[in-house]
């Protein structure tokens, strides 16, 4: 032969990547010609072998038939060369991956029995290592991060380091996609510290990248951009334009979370121009699509919102991942719908069009989000459908689907809430035993210091020097300590900050789900008045519900503009009445009004309330003028006013024995909240509420 074995199967399965079979079928037919039957088993099971691997993406039946060839002579060697069947099996598991056959698992862990039973713990891990990324790409989250941890947890045990540093990044970003972020932030953060001991330490750029995504659900938007402009920089510095073009991506993403809309275009758009110049897959398209789909909807660009998502659809390559796929078809839905309810609320027949176009994709959807473990992509696609079918009057299957939304925002909010209050107790009880352990440090360095003093106070001028250069030492220790505990009480406050604003985003989530409910329910009633009802009701739940939107997404969790809000209430309103559309409204604030929940929540429904009366009742001819102002009488006490140029209402009505649910509501909230309600005629109805803030009603 004028090649060794060894360069010959090198030179052929170079050749197979490169040539038609057909052109193969004579280098073939000479390399079968080498396993002669003299040559030793343990080189024949290495000939198959490399056949086996060279055929795995090409041609699965021929890459199976010399890997069986392998094991069959390997098992009759198995108590000479073990090592072998396990080497052969996971080639096995390799090709059938490589062909999204899910029989790989099997022989992954078929090879995994034999590397333990030998205690080849390096080839164990390795071939652990292998199964949990089959188990990834599969979107097996649960049973990935299982492997990922097991994998991780040998290494520490054995002082090895197979495949630590991927282990601990594709573990925090698969508890990232299960959106159990506590978790996802530690298994990070320990992948940081582990990385920062090796000598690759430009391995941080993906855990800074996935670390930054983690706190940017969690809502820290300044830390989550600076990791990520970490990992920016140092995929820069090496020159890896994917990784580039994604972290300019992901922070285009975190600026729309930001509300700075252009900036997150111009971001997103460096990313997509640096994709498309190293020809990546079409799925970097497709999210930029998506991606600019929503920062149009933000602009409130309906249309060209809807345009774009259909854009990242049409681009969304073979083989996108469910939970992707499924992501950006709820998306679509979710655009079709607003399209439908807003550039076309008076064309029923493009409504129509828009709804069955999307059936189909809320459908596909939601099969491909029960194949992810991810809730929020479960919950995207069960309240589209829920939605949905709404508009095309299947109301059981809108309730079914209601009631599914539900439960998966509970699961998905309780989930978080559990690991933040578990994450806080156990800081607590941290700091709890040591500061106990610090006050008996403290009280052991008193008495010593007490009795140094009585030793050696006749001593003279050398022992009270000593002694104050000791006082200023515990003075600087104590300074240290001060400043180590404001740092832990600033923590502690921005942990319970968390979970308020997690608190708040859930009992919104649950308002708008009730007030989804509501409006299934009210679909099968034909009684005008009883509609009515429903209406008031559902209303009522999403003034609510805006009010709790407005406490998570300020800065100040405290209290809520109400003049900011009572503006977007009136507009919300207006898109419900018909005949609205030419009133002008108006809100009025000389001072900043700023209220806490106590006093917003009652508030806001009196608002609610005679905003809904103006639209139904007092524009006749469909045109007017609405007015809100509030002002601030001083001590505690302030003024809501709201008036129409409307008919009004009759001369003989007496607004304190009114028997309307809605003015009697009004009434007595406005007791509720130590005030009065009148109403005048003026041009116009004019309601004025008087009201006393919470601070002053807790005096009282």
């Amino acid at each position: 032969m004028p090649f060794s074995l060894k360069t010959y199967l090198r030179v052929f399965c170079f050749l197979s990547l490169l040539l038609p079979f057909s052109s193969l079928s004579q280098n073939l037919d000479s390399l079968r010609a080498t396993i002669s039957a003299d040559m030793h088993d343990t080189l024949k099971i290495q000939t198959y072998l490399e056949l086996g691997k060279a055929f795995e993406r090409n041609d699965l039946d021929s890459s199976l038939s010399y890997l069986d060839e392998a094991l069959q002579i390997s098992e009759r060697h198995f108590s000479e060369f073990p090592q072998f069947k396990g080497f052969v099996l996971r080639a096995k598991a390799a090709a059938y991956l490589a062909n999204g056959d899910e029989e790989c698992f099997e022989y992954y862990l078929e090879a995994m029995a034999v590397f333990e039973s030998l205690g080849w713990n390096e080839e164990l891990t390795l071939t652990q290592y292998e199964l949990a990324k089959a188990y990834d790409r599969a979107s097996q989250f649960d049973n990935a991060i299982e492997q990922y941890e097991a994998v991780i947890n040998r290494n520490i045990e054995d002082g090895t380091e197979v495949r630590m540093a991927a282990s601990y990044n594709n573990t925090g970003l698969l508890y990232y996609y299960l959106r159990e972020l506590e978790k996802a932030s530690g298994i990070l953060l320990d992948g940081i510290r582990y990385v920062k001991t090796t000598p690759d330490t430009v391995n941080l750029r993906a855990f800074y990248m996935n670390y930054g995504l983690v706190l940017k659900e969690q809502n820290r938007y300044e830390l989550a951009k600076q990791y990520m402009q970490r990992a920016l920089l140092i995929n820069e510095a090496i020159g890896i334009k994917g990784q580039v073009a994604l972290a300019y991506t992901n922070i285009g993403q975190l600026l729309i979370k930001q509300d700075s809309l252009d900036r997150a275009f111009e971001s997103l758009t460096k990313g997509w121009e640096i994709s498309k110049e190293i020809n990546t897959s079409g799925w970097p398209t497709a999210d930029y699509y998506r991606n600019v789909s929503t920062i149009e909807f933000y602009r409130g660009n309906y249309q060209q919102s809807h345009d774009y998502i259909e854009k990242s659809v049409a681009n969304l390559p073979e083989g996108t991942a469910p939970q992707s796929k499924g992501d950006v078809y709820g998306s679509l839905v979710e655009k079709k719908l607003v399209l439908a309810d807003s550039v076309f609320a008076n064309n029923p027949a493009k409504q129509s069009q828009l709804w069955n176009e999307a059936l189909p994709y809320a459908i596909e959807g939601w099969e491909l989000a029960k194949q992810s473990e991810a809730g929020n992509v479960r919950y995207r696609l069960a309240l589209g459908q829920a939605n949905l079918y709404a508009k095309l009057k299947d109301y059981k299957k809108a309730f079914e689907f209601g009631k599914l939304a539900l439960e998966i925002s509970q699961d998905i909010n309780d989930q978080a809430k559990t690991d933040a209050i578990a994450r806080m107790s156990a800081e607590f009880e941290t700091q709890r035993i040591e500061a106990q352990n610090n006050l008996l440090q403290e009280t052991q360095k008193r008495q010593t210091a007490q009795l140094k003093q009585q030793r050696y106070l006749i001593a003279g001028a050398l022992v009270v020097l000593l002694l104050i250069v000791a006082i200023m030492l515990i003075i600087q220790r104590n300074g240290l300590k001060l400043k180590k505990a404001n740092a832990q009480v600033e923590k502690s406050l921005e942990q319970k900050e968390l979970l308020l604003k997690e608190i708040h985003h859930r009992v919104k989530n649950n308002l708008q789900v009730v007030s989804s409910l509501l409006d299934l329910q009210s679909r099968g009633i034909e009684d005008e008045k009883a509609l009515s009802t429903f209406m008031e009701g559902q209303n009522r739940v999403k003034a609510m519900a805006l009010i709790h939107q407005k406490l998570y997404q300020n800065e100040d969790l405290a209290t809520i503009d109400f003049a900011e809000y009572a503006e977007q209430l009136m507009t919300e309103l207006a898109s419900i009445y018909a005949g609205s559309a030419k009133v002008k409204g108006s809100v009025k604030s000389a001072q900043k009004a700023n209220f806490d929940i106590d006093t917003a929540i009652p508030l806001g429904l009196i608002l609610n309330e005679l905003i809904s009366n103006a639209y139904k009742y007092a524009f006749h001819e469909g045109d007017g003028e609405l007015s809100i102002s509030i002002e601030d009488l001083g001590n505690g006490k302030h003024q809501l006013t709201v008036s129409d140029s409307g008919l009004g209402l009759p001369q003989d009505f007496d607004f304190t024995k009114a028997k309307s649910l809605g003015l009697r509501l009004v009434r007595r909230l406005s007791k509720q909240l130590y005030g009065s309600a009148e109403y005048y005629y003026e041009q116009g109805s004019k309601f004025i509420i008087t009201f006393t803030d919470t601070l002053e009603r807790k005096s009282v």
